[in-house]
């Protein structure tokens, strides 16, 4: 049998400069009528999201974006069948956003968005707007007062929200020990951290998460259980291929971190996936994705064009010493 084919919508994240966020009620004798939602709609056959976008938020809202970047594609079945999100972030707009169809409008701001009720495939959406676009790994450095005067440092430039504690080399002893700094540090600095271990460790050191490695991911998968970690803590995963994002995509990881995409010093030996695989994995994902890898903030635009949440890196982004690890 030939599988069904999904259809693609094209949706619309309008922000306003204050930070809140456009949604609209579904109508209640539509499919998940009565939850709010992200404005848009379907796809016409030969025509672009893009342009979709476009002519769906002037036939809803008489608005015309003016600013909008690709934020997230997301496929999700449901039991009427499967859909394929074209996300865009919508920043400038002619007009004056008004329910055209008579829809409820309101604007919220996104930290709050979580306590609305979306249909289950704007979750991803929801995961996307809380992260940053760009996600720091700390160095492998045998040091530990080394690894925290170079995260002190770098929290201080004030660009990264987001890092993940790595120390392969460490016990799990000295992993813990070094986090339960690094976490107080973090959220001084208003930064999320995971850790790079078992969710023992992380919910011990009282990180916002735990990131697992490939060999944890495949572990996990084998179990067909996500980790256990406490309510509004993240789980994140490092995925090479096609056969670690369908473990990750099987545990529910809320983003993933992939790579290789350019050649690495910290990594020489490894083959770069290139820019147009990382696309179809992104693609692929479900979850908000990182590219990692020969990767700098200079390289964030051209990650998020071909799907990326942006990037992740330790010399692009580590402002401290020892990045060779």
């Amino acid at each position: 049998m030939t599988a069904p084919r999904c259809l693609d919508v094209a949706i619309g994240v309008i922000l306003d400069p204050s930070g809140a966020c456009l949604v609209a009620r579904r109508p209640r004798d539509l499919p998940q009528g009565g939850r709010w939602e992200f404005p848009g709609g379907k796809v016409a056959p030969g025509e672009s999201p893009a342009r979709a976008l476009a002519r769906e938020l002037d036939e809803e809202l008489g608005i015309l974006p003016r600013r909008a970047a690709p934020l997230i594609t997301v496929a999700h079945d449901y039991p009427e069948g499967c859909v394929r999100l074209h996300v865009f972030t919508v920043h400038g707009y002619a007009g004056s956003p008004r329910g055209r169809e008579g829809q409820p409008l309101r604007w919220v701001p996104v930290q709050d968005l979580p306590g609305l009720e979306f249909p289950a495939a704007n979750r991803p959406i929801l995961r996307a707007l809380s992260l940053p676009d760009r996600y720091l790994i700390t160095p492998d450095h045998p040091d530990p007062e080394a690894v925290l005067r170079g995260l002190a440092r770098t929290l201080e430039k004030g660009t990264v929200r987001l890092v993940q504690l790595r120390a392969p080399a460490w016990t799990q002893a000295e992993v813990l020990a070094l986090a339960r700094e690094a976490v107080p540090l973090c959220h001084r600095h208003g930064a999320r951290i995971l850790v790079n271990a078992d969710p023992q460790t992380a919910a011990a050191a009282g990180a916002d998460g735990v990131h697992l490695n490939g060999v944890r991911l495949a572990q996990w998968a084998a179990k067909g259980a996500r980790p256990q970690v406490g309510d509004g803590q993240l789980v994140a995963a490092s995925v090479h291929d096609a056969d670690s994002l369908g473990q990750a995509r099987g545990l529910g990881c809320d983003f993933v971190v992939i790579s290789p995409v350019a050649p690495t010093a910290t990594h020489p030996g490894a083959r770069p996936l290139g820019w147009n695989r990382f696309a179809e994995l992104a693609r692929a994902a479900g979850c908000p994705v990182y590219a990692l890898g020969g990767m700098t903030p200079a390289h964030i635009p051209r990650a998020r064009a071909r799907g990326g949440q942006g990037v992740a890196g330790i010399r692009g982004l580590w402002q401290g010493e020892g990045v060779g690890g």
